[in-house]
């Protein structure tokens, strides 16, 4: 039994060994558990947390400002598709014209046609023509020299003016994108009804925001005109003169055929009595003419279309907007 004992002694005599030199450490500085933290110690501990939460809230404001300008990125106010109806003004003596049944007939009378315009606007930095929209910029200075003989004067307006931008302020931060910038560019391609081409022309103008989501426009159009083709023309002009010595189509003019002007030929027969063509060409050519166009439009954001929203227009809080 005592040679047990001592086999057992001598086994844990290096663990307790071990134990002792641990407790003796300088290092070993922690406190027993039913110690109590003074206050140095608290202070020393919550410094650290107050540091971490400073890290955390900068960080937060600053993925809120990330995810607010990615926003901002996606809704792309500043590009729209638009469609338009509006009118097309061309200059005196142009006609449109359609051969059908070998009769020659216009297409429209008058200088104004209506037009559906369908294309893509390009928002411009250009302020409002509204004092209230327009960007209020830096607080007016205050004068400084009160030995200046206007000093008086120049600080009543320096209270008029600053009266004035702390009223334009708000409303300025207040305005939305197309209040701030209402003028635009745009180009689109026009459609006009019963015209002899599908696809009328194109247009390039400008637009003014009156409200979110409508628009006035004016714009410079280049449309296709079938017009009488020259050889028709003097054929044609000859033919009726022939035919009126013989006391035929005396509701034609040749003069006036030959010189185009408007509506010459509309109910103009391109065959003779016996059903021949008079001209074994075309009667008709292309000739593109410029015009001025006056219409309204409505915007169509891409935002409101595939993301399910109408694009957020309001200006930062901090710097004003341009």
């Amino acid at each position: 039994m005592r040679s047990w004992s001592l086999v057992l002694i001598l086994l844990l005599l290096p663990f307790a060994i071990s134990l002792v030199a641990a407790a003796q450490e300088p290092g070993n500085t922690n406190p027993p558990p039913d110690a109590t933290p003074t206050a140095s110690s608290r202070d020393a501990n919550a410094a650290p947390a107050r540091s971490l939460q400073d890290d955390v809230t900068s960080l937060k404001n600053q993925l809120k400002e990330i995810q607010d300008s990615l926003k901002q990125e996606k809704e792309d106010p500043d590009f729209s598709l638009v469609l338009g109806i509006g009118s097309l003004i061309v200059g005196p003596g142009v006609t449109d014209y359609k051969v059908e049944s070998d009769l020659v007939r216009t297409t429209n009378l008058g200088r104004a046609t209506p037009q559906f315009l369908a294309g893509v606007a390009f928002r411009s930095r250009l302020p409002s023509l509204q004092a209230r929209f327009r960007n209020p910029g830096e607080p007016p200075p205050e004068p400084k020299d009160q030995d200046d003989p206007k000093y008086k004067e120049n600080f009543l307006k320096y209270q008029r003016r600053l009266l004035q931008y702390h009223r334009n302020l708000p409303k300025y931060k207040n305005s939305e994108l197309w209040e701030r910038n209402p003028w635009a560019g745009f180009v689109s391609i026009k459609f006009s009804p019963d015209a002899s081409q599908a696809i009328n022309g194109y247009v390039i103008g400008g637009l003014y925001s009156i409200t979110h989501y409508l628009n006035a426009l004016i714009g410079f159009a280049l449309t296709p005109v079938n017009e009488p083709a020259p050889g028709f023309r003097l054929t044609a002009s000859q033919f009726v003169a022939a035919q009126q010595a013989q006391g035929q189509l005396l509701n034609f003019d040749p003069t006036a055929m030959l010189q185009n002007r408007q509506n010459a030929f509309d109910g103009f027969s391109v065959t003779d009595a016996t059903g021949r063509l008079i001209y074994q060409g075309s009667p008709t050519t292309l000739h593109y003419r410029g015009g001025a166009v006056f219409g309204v439009s409505i915007p169509i954001y891409f935002k409101s279309i595939f993301g399910g929203g109408a694009p957020s227009s309001k200006p930062s809080q901090g710097a004003p907007g341009p």
